[in-house]
């Protein structure tokens, strides 16, 4: 069984700042006054589009892996020239040769029948502390005091690792694939 679990670019612009044109007017003391209003740009990139579970050709029942390093395995940079939290949201795993045969994505990090668990681990949070990605979109949140992960002007980073937790019982010789979306949102 292989799997590989792909990393999708996303920003979600929720606020944005239409560009204005530059203002100028005479106050009536020889000084002029010119006004300017600034548009914000937000954008994020991953240096990591592609995990895939190193060490073996297939994954094996019940058991964990984590990224090859685990807490610094890809890094978000922002883009942008604005403050932004991160998100972050998964997806059920699928079937390459047929998407409608997958791998469910566990909402409480339970693994079952055909059921897997993704968690992310931000580098520099408590030690070998994983939050769990589900379904839902969710705020990226440091586990050492709960506080939302942000990028707070152009250039920052941050660094996280991933660990899957494979099915109890799944169907061998399949590739299947996993899509997490990391997205941005105005601070």
């Amino acid at each position: 069984m292989k799997i590989r679990v792909i990393t999708i670019l996303l920003a979600i612009i929720l606020a944005a700042i239409p560009y204005l044109p530059v203002v100028a007017e005479d106050d009536s003391s020889g000084q002029t006054t010119i006004t300017m209003n600034t548009e914000s740009v937000m954008g994020i990139s991953l240096d990591q589009a592609e995990w895939r579970v190193e060490g073996e050709e297939d994954v094996s029942l019940n058991t964990t892996y984590k990224t090859d390093l685990p807490a610094s395995w890809c890094t978000i940079t922002n883009e942008g020239n604005t403050n932004v939290t991160m998100f972050i949201e998964g997806d059920d795993a699928k079937w390459v040769s047929d998407p409608t045969k997958k791998w469910i994505l566990s909402s409480t990090g339970d693994n079952g029948k055909d059921v897997y668990a993704l968690w992310y681990h931000i580098k520099g949070d408590t030690a070998d502390s994983y939050t769990l990605v589900s379904k839902d979109l969710a705020s990226m949140n440091w586990v050492r005091d709960g506080e939302l992960l942000n990028l707070a002007k152009h250039s920052d980073t941050q660094q996280f690792g991933l660990k899957l937790l494979t099915p109890t019982q799944f169907i061998g010789g399949r590739t299947m694939e996993a899509q997490i979306t990391i997205s941005a949102v105005a601070a």
